[in-house]
């Protein structure tokens, strides 16, 4: 087999390779399920956290597997926080809390979601949408806040 032979042939079949793997990934994909509305960390999340050193003041927020708590209130129980996912759905920028305005907000493309996790204003300066952030339950016993999915 001549090169030039050879090199054809090898273009070729990498051609039908590569069209194949783009048909593949970019193909209407009818068994996939549908997006679930939950959204954020699908694993199962459990962690705690202790009151006093991790979110001692009003306004204090913590990030930890991929969920961002924010004490909201001075007293002692599980209403004065919240746990929503810290990834922003619409392309994954971090979630960071503004406390002077009290509301979460996306590192990317600003999409600002408030407290509930519901959205104000979804991105600037980019296309594309989001959707409210998932909400976690909190429990509290003594100092030590349970985050749990």
């Amino acid at each position: 087999m001549k090169r030039n032979e050879f090199l054809a042939k090898l273009g070729i079949g990498a051609a039908l390779v590569c069209t194949g793997s783009l048909m593949e990934a970019c193909g209407g994909g009818g068994d996939d399920p549908a997006p679930s509305s939950g959204g954020g960390n699908t694993s199962a999340v459990n962690f705690n956290l202790n009151v006093d050193a991790d979110l001692p003041n009003v306004g204090s927020s913590k990030t930890r597997q991929g969920i961002i708590v924010v004490r909201t209130a001075t007293a002692l129980a599980a209403s004065s926080f919240v746990a929503l996912e810290a990834v922003c759905p619409h392309e994954h920028g971090t979630i960071f809390y503004d406390q002077t305005n009290n509301r979460l907000e996306c590192s990317l493309h600003s999409s600002r979601y408030s407290l509930s996790g519901s959205v104000i204003n979804g991105p600037v300066g980019a296309s594309g949408s989001t959707r409210a952030l998932h909400l976690y339950n909190i429990t509290l016993t003594e100092n030590t806040l349970t985050i749990t999915s």
